[in-house]
């Protein structure tokens, strides 16, 4: 138990502090580069150490991510091997641990990276990393890639793709509240009314530009801005009004070390007093444009004294966090035989909560199989009443049919013998006769009908069908003089299941309703049609005959019969009746 407890503390201590190492690392990951107001070379020596701080804990994300942020911070210095190379090994990482996002920003910020370089290369980048984000949605890396993908389509000349791509831009960054990225924006579209010649919407949008930086200290962007308005002014060939603000963002170039930022303001500059013919400051801002040239050029030597420099101040603050580290281990100690203390309990805690979630679910999976036992005795129950039912169901329609079908069936023998055996019964007593026997005879229908609804636990409308157009063709032999039809719409389901109940009171309902007719109507013409529509049956009984006043006349017990047995199937029925013109029944049935 102890060694248990024990493994358990050293699991919960390390993974603590392994969560808060990466913490760190993404914290300064998450940096934005651009924004950070210290020197070049300490934001490098910055993110190097990061990168390190993230392989020591095999941490391969936040390797991926310094790896980006040094690729960035090279590119602005002009060292675009290093800022390559940075790239291409975050490339591999976030391939590896399947970071699409990153994946189609890297690509992406290696195509504008080469964009003076190798254009027809970095098109060729940029359009790889759009399409990896535009396949996956995503927003906030499709805000950068279209605003830099239009710089992209201007250098080459596409101005009007370049705004395009430069709205899209837009409107996402907008969306997503980017208030540092927004600017960017608008410095690249007033870029593009630049070259178009539209200079008062070129100058409005680079000033509204460098208004939202000057908020956010965004030093590169107002020393970018103020050299973009300079251009503005430039092109419209006033050189005075352009001065000033060269003169603006080349202290801010210079102290940030944009070298390419600082290189162009001199060259800017130079050519500018050259309109004015000053010769002498012409020669001044072009010798110093030169000497930032070619320090530009020996960019190698620069490198590499900036890696010692980087070596030289980690190792010295290595020492110094290692004197730290010493000073603190004593304190250290005391805190984890406390924390050993504390996370025992907690360990205790934990297996005697595991042990009673154990026994939790063990109860659980026994109720619940004392439940499936319960429904199941349940259902075998309710089966056994069930084949009681139609055991019982079976006796009575047999003695129904063996009893009362033979009483019946010897009731009209005895008529028929009666009316033949004595051959002074009068006509009177004859036709008495006679109707006691069609009634009888009726009777035995009906019992039948009865019989056979009685032995089905459901009945289709194909059954109906079937005792329909049995019954339709007893009535035809009762009226010669009446043309019966039956029609059931193809529509219709045949297969439709009803209860015994249902099938049998629709069916009295269609007998009821054709038996009133011939008794009533002195119809030419009886139709019975079954028809599907909104999600019910519609059971329709038509005739031909003389019709009534249903507001004069009393309704019979055929009608009431036939309402009552609508009511009991949740039916709704409607009389429709016209004076000389016929009667129509409607039923309708839900499903």
């Amino acid at each position: 138990m102890k060694r248990f407890l024990l493994q358990i503390v050293v699991f919960l201590i390390f993974t603590i502090s392994f969560s808060q190492e990466k913490k760190v690392i993404d914290s300064i990951n998450n940096l934005y580069v651009q924004g950070l107001n210290i020197p070049q070379d300490s934001i490098v020596s910055l993110f190097q150490r990061n990168l390190n701080n993230a392989e020591k804990i095999s941490y391969e994300l936040g390797m991926a991510d310094a790896y980006s942020q040094l690729s960035l911070v090279y590119g602005y210095q002009g060292k675009y091997e290093e800022s390559t190379k940075n790239s291409i090994k975050g490339i591999k990482l976030y391939e590896k641990l399947n970071q699409l996002d990153r994946v189609a920003d890297y690509y992406a910020e290696m195509g504008y990276a080469m964009k003076y370089r190798d254009l027809e290369l970095g098109l060729y980048y940029m359009q790889k990393g759009k399409n990896i984000a535009e396949a996956n949605d995503f927003k906030n890396e499709l805000k950068d890639i279209y605003n830099n993908y239009g710089v992209l389509k201007e250098i080459n000349n596409e101005l009007d793709s370049a705004l395009f791509y430069f709205n899209k831009g837009l409107d996402i960054k907008l969306k997503l509240n980017d208030t540092i990225g927004v600017p960017y924006s608008w410095s690249n579209m007033a870029g593009v009314y630049g070259l178009q010649e539209n200079f008062s919407k070129s100058r409005e949008f680079f000033n509204k530009s460098l208004q939202r930086r000057l908020v956010w200290a965004d030093s590169l962007g107002i020393a970018e801005n103020y050299t973009q308005l300079g251009e503005v002014f430039m092109a419209e060939k006033k050189w005075k009004n352009a001065i000033p603000l060269m003169h603006k963002s080349l202290p801010i170039s210079l102290k940030k070390r944009y070298q390419n930022l600082t290189q162009y303001n001199y060259k800017m500059l130079s050519d500018i007093y050259k309109k004015l013919r000053n010769t002498d400051s012409a020669l001044y801002y072009f010798e110093q444009y030169s000497v930032v040239k070619d320090s530009v050029h020996g960019i190698r030597v620069q490198e590499k004294i900036a890696a010692l420099n980087i070596e030289f101040e980690t190792e010295k603050k290595q020492n110094e966090i290692l004197l730290q580290k010493t000073a603190l281990a004593e304190k250290d100690l005391e805190v984890r035989r406390k924390n050993t203390i504390i996370f025992g309990s907690l360990g205790l805690a934990l297996v005697l909560g595991l042990l009673g979630y154990l026994l939790y679910n063990q109860q659980k999976l026994k109720n619940r199989q004392l439940q499936k036992e319960s429904e199941l005795k349940s259902a075998l129950a309710k089966i056994e009443i069930q084949n009681k039912l139609q055991e019982q169901r079976l006796r009575i329609s047999r003695d129904l049919h063996d009893n009362i079908g033979a009483q019946l069936t010897f009731i009209i023998s005895s008529i028929d013998n009666l009316k033949y055996g004595f051959s002074d019964i009068g006509e009177k007593l004859g036709n008495k006769l006679s109707s006691i026997s069609t009634f009888t005879s009726q009777t035995i229908y009906e019992l039948r009908d009865t019989i056979w609804a009685m032995n089905k636990e459901s009945i289709t409308f194909e059954d109906l069908q079937a005792r329909i157009a049995n019954f339709i063709e007893h009535a035809k032999n009762a009226s010669d003089s009446t043309e019966f039809s039956f029609n059931i719409d193809e529509s219709v389901n045949v297969a439709q299941v009803f209860t015994s109940v249902e099938g049998m009171n629709i069916y009295r309902i269609i007998q009821e309703a054709v038996n009133n007719t011939l008794k009533y109507a002195s119809a030419d013409e009886i139709e019975v049609n079954i028809s599907e529509k909104q999600n019910q049956y519609l059971i329709e009984i038509i005739d031909n005959g003389i019709g009534f006043d249903q507001d004069s006349v009393e309704m019979g017990n055929g009608l009431n019969n036939i309402k009552k047995r609508a009511r009991e199937i949740r039916g709704t029925l409607e009389i429709i009746s016209i004076l000389s013109k016929g009667t129509r029944i409607i039923l309708y049935v839900p499903k």
